[in-house]
């Protein structure tokens, strides 16, 4: 009997166990504007940001009259565009994650129409034709690691987006006695149910297109580098919902057989390599799976998935009203996501060991998740408050904040800027370094926090 009574109690002892940041001992902290790097128009579809060393590389997606593709661009610490790289399969695709190997090379990830019966495409398709003006010999020398974002305004140096192609119409002159013009229709486009991965030297030379046929509209979400190549997860749809899915490829692109997790309502969004070899998963669920049930409305999960193959444990968030995610992660398991009760939402970070024990957390009323990254010595959450905080002196209302902690959770600095926030990256040339989209377009900015 006592031990069912403890096995009752265990959420709220966890909840309890967890430390949240102590704001009242915390000394009032003034926000810093961060100065500017890049502006971009708003024509095209800023999606994210990899920083390493003194180079920003965007990556997103420009739509046109008849196709979508994605792009890879680098910027440097004064804005200048190196290059610029359409990523274009042939068929209408999107970029919507990008990571390093453990080479330097970029791989852009994303979600792509099949190979239509027309034009068919191998996969995996390597191609190795730049289209790019290569990095100067500054980008030679092995960049640290860390990720970030933007630029000024995006112009591809690449093949012009396709014209669509019109579909024949013929109409009778006595339908149409005033003679007014018939716009031709366009072909509708198809679902983007393939995976596709860019890999891309840093001197922006395309060295593979490398696909997956998955059958269903996918959404690629995070990537990382193992020793065995680029491991990537995402959402898959359905038959009765979504479905959140994990897979290996390679460093020649092939991909290996995904693990699909969940079946109605799971969605996987960030990846962390573990020291076991294993990685570890973070997302969101709303279904019961590997023996645990849900407590929330929707709760936010962890787990991992061994180098067999295998899926982990499943540790899930304990908020009995709410609906939680995790958005972001670092490599030091610092996780970001939100909480969404009763209408209001909170931006959340965590803290955890690597064996996803608690250390501390905080919460803050946010219109956006939060996003993470590590500096050299700091941890950082990015999002977009609603209320002012506790002991930030300076925050202005619309704009969005990058918070910095110590190890043990203490706020260490503030730092503020216009715009709603696309990407957060850190490398020890530039700094702390994020992306924001605001009526104008998107921007790219720096702080230092040293």
């Amino acid at each position: 009997m006592r031990q069912k009574f403890y096995l009752l109690l265990l959420p709220l002892i966890l909840s309890l166990s967890i430390p949240v940041m102590a704001q009242g001992v915390t000394p009032t902290i003034a926000v810093k504007p961060m100065s500017i790097i890049s502006k971009l128009s708003g024509a095209d579809q800023t999606y994210g940001m990899l920083v390493k060393g003194k180079i920003i590389y965007l990556f997103g997606n420009v739509t046109g009259v008849a196709t979508t593709d994605g792009y890879l661009q680098a910027i440097d610490e004064t804005g200048l565009i190196r290059w610029s790289l359409p990523l274009d399969s042939g068929q209408n695709e999107i970029a919507t994650a990008a990571t390093f190997d453990s080479a330097g090379n970029i791989w852009v990830l994303g979600s792509s129409e099949a190979p239509s019966a027309q034009t068919p495409t191998p996969t995996p398709t390597p191609t190795s034709t730049p289209t790019s003006t290569p990095l100067p010999t500054e980008s030679a020398s092995p960049l640290p690691t860390t990720s970030a974002t933007p630029t000024p305004s995006l112009t591809p140096t690449s093949t012009p987006l396709a014209t669509p192609t019109p579909i024949a119409t013929s109409v009778a002159p006595t339908l149409n006695p005033d003679s007014v013009a018939v716009d031709p229709a366009s072909a509708m486009r198809r679902d983007l149910t393939s995976v596709i991965l860019w890999r891309v030297s840093r001197s922006g030379i395309l060295l593979g297109t490398y696909t997956l046929e998955m059958k269903q509209p996918v959404l690629l979400r995070g990537a990382i580098s193992t020793p065995a190549g680029i491991a990537l997860t995402g959402i898959i749809s359905t038959p009765t919902g979504v479905a959140g899915f994990y897979a290996n490829s390679d460093l020649n692109g092939v991909i290996g057989k995904p693990l699909t997790i969940g079946k109605t309502d799971t969605e996987l969004n960030a990846l962390v390599k573990m020291s076991n070899g294993s990685v570890a998963i973070f997302g969101a669920s709303s279904e019961p799976m590997a023996g645990t049930k849900l407590n929330g409305v929707r709760d936010g999960i962890i787990s991992s998935v061994a180098v067999t193959g295998k899926l982990g444990k499943v540790i899930r968030s304990f908020n009995a009203a709410s609906a939680r995610s995790w958005q972001s992660a670092t490599s030091k398991f610092f996780l970001g996501g939100d909480a969404r009760t009763s209408g209001k939402m909170e931006a959340v970070i965590t803290k955890f060991s690597s064996t996803f024990l608690p250390t501390w957390t905080a919460r803050y009323p946010s219109a956006t998740p939060a996003l993470t990254a590590e500096g050299v010595t700091s941890h950082f959450a990015f999002f977009s408050p609603t209320a002012a905080i506790p002991k930030i002196k300076g925050w202005k209302a619309g704009n969005s904040l990058t918070l910095a902690y110590d190890s043990k959770g203490a706020l260490t600095g503030a730092f503020g800027v216009g715009g709603m926030p696309i990407s957060i990256g850190f490398s020890q040339e530039l700094g702390l370094v994020v992306a924001i989209r605001a009526a104008l377009g998107v921007s790219i900015f720096r702080a230092l926090t040293r």
